[in-house]
């Protein structure tokens, strides 16, 4: 028996003997064993990039306690061992073996190799198999670590909703992050119970729905920027400076999300389109068109989602038609 399972073991018989333990209102429900679990985690990381490094402060702030790190690059496990008061180690095979719970931090394009060299190590014995696994992929589910889940250990995707940098300053705002999980059965109700501890929120998700919710990630976060970019661009042939820009809109831009999350998106529209305003509209069309042509593909593209957005609320058919003419493709509503 591993020296995990043994921590475990002691735990569940420890709580079943004193019927006043602190533990003893969580063990109404199949969760107690998981709650327990959590008290003794050793967290190991294969990547130390950043999203590795980051996962493992935010958890060594929660009171998990970080195994160690390997990486095919040393110094970067190197520091994100010293950030979380962890260890570098030399093999998959030897954090792996120090670990009740195993991230792979890898590039998505890496995942596959490690899992099959993992699940190498578990049928060949050399890697313990009393081991849950989780990548943080947002486009891949836990398929990808098929070899793992075949070799009889749990598997799982744990996604943090969030673009990452510094490890410090992405370490902080986890705290505030929704995660995503998906997985085998004991690896969903153990990450729900690793964040259950750190004060996590999360959603659970298919594994064939995987990317398409990725796909939407890209769409808020990825397309966001080309979509001030565009903007920008039009600020500046307009003759403003580009180091103002960003200044001058941010408030425009706070404002605009402030008013989607209290109202939510459709109800947060303003400008020419929801009020109606083709001619607006037209003669913004008439200036992308001749001064920024490399815009007008994506203005067009956006009015023509906005108008589908308003079909169920408040269009009536020839307001659709007068845009259709206008935006050159058919919009159709109800």
């Amino acid at each position: 028996m591993g020296n995990s399972q043994i921590k475990r073991t002691f735990l569940l018989l420890e709580t079943q003997n004193r019927g006043t333990s602190v533990f003893a209102p969580l063990c109404k429900s199949k969760n107690c064993i998981l709650y327990l679990e959590v008290m003794q985690l050793n967290v190991g990381f294969i990547g130390a990039g950043k999203v590795g490094g980051a996962l493992g402060l935010y958890l060594t702030q929660h009171g998990v306690t970080i195994s160690g790190y390997y990486s095919k690059t040393g110094t970067s496990a190197q520091e994100a061992a010293r950030i979380t008061g962890s260890q570098s180690l030399p093999s998959m095979q030897e954090v792996a073996n120090l670990s009740s719970v195993l991230f792979v931090a890898v590039p998505d394009h890496a995942i596959e190799e490690v899992d099959a060299s993992i699940a190498m190590g578990m049928e060949a014995q050399r890697i313990h198999r009393d081991l849950s696994v989780f990548h943080v992929s947002g486009a891949h589910s836990s398929d990808a670590l098929k070899g793992i889940r075949a070799a009889g250990a749990p598997v799982g995707s744990m996604h943090p909703l969030q673009s990452f940098g510094e490890p410090m300053n992405s370490a902080e705002k986890l705290n505030s992050t929704w995660f995503t999980l998906e997985g085998t059965e004991k690896a969903v109700e153990l990450a729900k119970t690793i964040l259950h501890k750190t004060g996590g929120k999360y959603s659970l998700i298919q594994a064939q729905d995987k990317p398409l919710y990725h796909a939407g990630a890209c769409v808020v976060s990825n397309f966001l920027i080309t979509l001030l970019e565009s903007g920008i661009r039009c600020f500046e042939k307009a003759g403003m400076e580009r180091n103002d820009i960003l200044k001058a809109i941010d408030p425009l831009i706070a404002s605009t999300l402030s008013n989607a999350r209290e109202q939510g998106t459709v109800d947060a529209l303003t400008g020419p389109i929801v009020r109606g305003d083709i001619q607006t509209v037209r003669i913004h069309l008439e200036a992308i068109r001749a001064l920024l042509p490399t815009e007008l593909d994506l203005y067009q593209s956006m009015a023509r989602r906005t108008v589908q957005m308003l079909e169920d609320r408040c269009w009536t058919k020839q307001q659709a038609e007068r845009f259709q003419l206008l935006l050159g493709e058919t919009i159709h509503v109800n």
